[in-house]
């Protein structure tokens, strides 16, 4: 896994990335960002978002960042946004998502 930060449904064995996590006082993330452009400014990743937390509503989710328990198992996990099989790109994934 690339990117240091994700949002995953443990129960489904999805997960989407979130990026890296930006620690400004050096501990305590304070938000996550993929590439250059804020997160919020990538309206397919914020789509995605919000459809994922739709679909996996009442199961268990977790946001995993490097060295924490589970992160490793996170290269099995179907990855939204993914471009190599089985992932789900977000043109796969959001063509009927209205929000």
């Amino acid at each position: 896994m690339a990117l240091d930060g994700w949002l995953a449904c443990t129960e489904c064995r999805m997960c989407l990335a979130l990026g890296k996590p930006i620690r400004p006082d050096g501990d305590n993330i304070r938000y996550f960002q993929v590439g250059y452009v804020a997160n919020s400014a990538q309206p397919d990743l914020t789509r995605a978002l919000w459809k994922f937390l739709a679909d996996h509503a009442g199961h268990p989710l977790r946001v995993l960042v490097t060295g924490q328990p589970g992160y490793d198992e996170l290269e099995h996990f179907i990855e939204i946004g993914g471009d190599a099989a089985p992932d789900v790109p977000f043109q796969g994934y959001l063509p009927d998502f209205p929000g």
